[in-house]
């Protein structure tokens, strides 16, 4: 690598790390998988129980796998079992990503092509929240450029990338089931190359499947294949009808028109950019890319079923679709935004300035953004002073246990018991015979709050208990740890 390649990408890097850490801390989102993430690892940790599976997902019986959650253990270790150590892991991640899309778009392409991608992929408002969200889905973006890579390698007839393919599907299961259309593409680039694997680089590729499938696999042994039975259940309860997979199809439209605008024009949105015209048409350009041998007919045509797979899956899929599922297609369209760069750099000199100076009216409008964005703040910081401050105020109180009791909105009540296990609170079901004290989010929604943190007001017990009467009801079982967690299993 030259030098001046390498002083570009460590500059590339560096304000990659800025975007991904820039108040991360104060604006740490910790809600409910905060609260699962963290009670895995006092799970492997403290209750010393080895797992096979993550959280169970949205479809009953269907878990993610546990990677990620082992690959935050360590992190909590080294932040004392605070949950603020799972950023570290995440923002790697990020780094990894953004190094990643130069080095693979360098090697299939050319070093240029690699730092643009690099560079918009460091500073795009969409893939740094990404990379900031922490969470089990949060490595997408890498897999996804690694499975680009071996897509256009296989095509290319370079079959000793298929070790890397079987890894890439094992690590599915691990970050989230929307990877899997993707793959519909990997058979398609083997009949493209016109050749076949050798037997020895097949073996290598089932080998390498089966070692990143082995905790599915032993789960499943161990469990009579829960999994598998509950996928199978919830495919053949699907029902299609012609009405509504048009409706479907005309909602995975919208999505992917929505995110492709939002992705490289966050927080601004254009009316003529927010259209699926706009979306076909900048698909279509890429052709052009084709006539400048950038890439061949026959790797975009992959790109284009990958594309037309996903869409083609979700719209026939009976289950309620996200705006998460389509994210993985977002790499084809940073592929043609930094081609049209590259084309443009090398057109001219004043061409090349503006290219420059687009790129980077781009990253200071962005980093201007994330600087002075308007943050709700109810996250990590406050729900850790929240239950802090419940710890202090007991104490003061003389009170062994507690009840806790929220007012807000359905799914705001999380994000609270893995810092109430840290602090040790005995917490009981609320009662009017209990020292009750009341989690209020937003802390408008009552003129009873009294201490308040940020977005987050409590109440405090209004009724205090004799110390007889205290020994008796604290002497019940720690809710906090015996009450079930929505996702956790055991």
């Amino acid at each position: 690598m030259k030098k001046s390649t390498l002083l570009i990408l460590s500059v590339i890097l560096l304000i990659g790390l800025f975007f991904r850490t820039y108040a991360v801390v104060d604006r740490f989102e910790f809600a409910h998988d905060g609260d699962l993430y963290s009670w895995f690892v006092k799970d492997v940790l403290v209750d010393k129980h080895l797992r096979l599976v993550g959280q169970e997902t949205s479809a009953p019986g269907i878990f993610i796998g546990p990677l990620y959650y082992y690959l935050s253990i360590p992190f909590f270790l080294l932040t004392n079992m605070d949950p603020v150590g799972a950023i570290i892991p995440i923002t790697i991640i990020g780094i990894l990503t953004i190094f990643s899309y130069f080095w693979v778009f360098a090697k299939l392409f050319n070093t240029k092509i690699g730092l643009i991608a690099a560079f918009l992929y460091a500073v795009l408002l969409e893939t740094v929240q990404l990379d900031r969200r922490v969470v089990p889905s949060t490595p997408t973006n890498l897999w996804v450029i690694w499975y680009f890579y071996t897509v256009i390698s296989v095509v290319r007839g370079n079959f000793k990338q298929l070790p890397l393919l079987g890894i890439l599907i094992g690590l599915i299961w691990h970050i989230h089931i929307a990877l899997a259309p993707p793959l519909l593409v990997a058979p398609l680039a083997i009949i493209l190359s016109k050749k076949l694997p050798k037997i020895r680089e097949v073996f290598y590729f089932f080998t390498a499947l089966i070692v990143t499938s082995l905790p599915l696999l032993m789960f499943e042994i161990r469990h009579q294949f829960i999994q598998t039975t509950s996928f199978l259940k919830n495919f053949a309860g699907a029902e299609i009808v012609g009405s509504s997979i048009l409706y479907k199809f005309e909602q995975v439209l919208q999505m992917v028109t929505k995110n492709i605008n939002t992705l490289f024009f966050s927080p601004q949105s254009f009316p003529i950019t927010q259209n699926i015209f706009f979306v076909l048409l900048t698909l279509s350009s890429a052709l052009f890319l084709v006539r400048k041998k950038i890439i061949t007919l026959k790797e975009l045509f992959c790109l284009y079923i990958w594309i037309l797979g996903v869409v083609v899956f979700f719209s026939l899929s009976s289950s309620p679709i996200s705006e998460y599922y389509f994210f993985n297609i977002e790499i084809i369209f940073i592929f043609i935004v930094s081609s049209y760069f590259y084309l443009v750099l090398k057109t001219s000199r004043v061409a090349a300035l503006v290219a420059l100076f687009l790129l980077l009216a781009i990253a200071l409008k962005n980093a201007h953004f994330l600087i002075t964005q308007d943050y709700y703040h109810k996250g990590y910081q406050e729900k850790k002073e929240v239950v802090n401050f419940i710890k202090w105020d007991a104490y003061l109180k003389g009170l062994p246990c507690v009840g806790i009791s929220y007012f807000t909105t359905p799914g705001e009540n999380v994000g609270f018991r893995y810092f109430l296990y840290l602090n040790n609170i005995h917490t009981i079901q609320p009662s009017k015979d209990v020292p009750v004290y009341t989690i209020v989010i937003p802390e408008e929604l009552s003129k009873d709050v009294k201490v308040k943190f940020a977005h987050i007001g409590v109440i405090l017990p209004t009724f205090l208990p004799s110390k007889e009467q205290l020994e008796r009801i604290c002497s019940k079982p720690n809710t906090n740890l015996t009450d079930p967690m929505f996702g956790f299993v055991k």
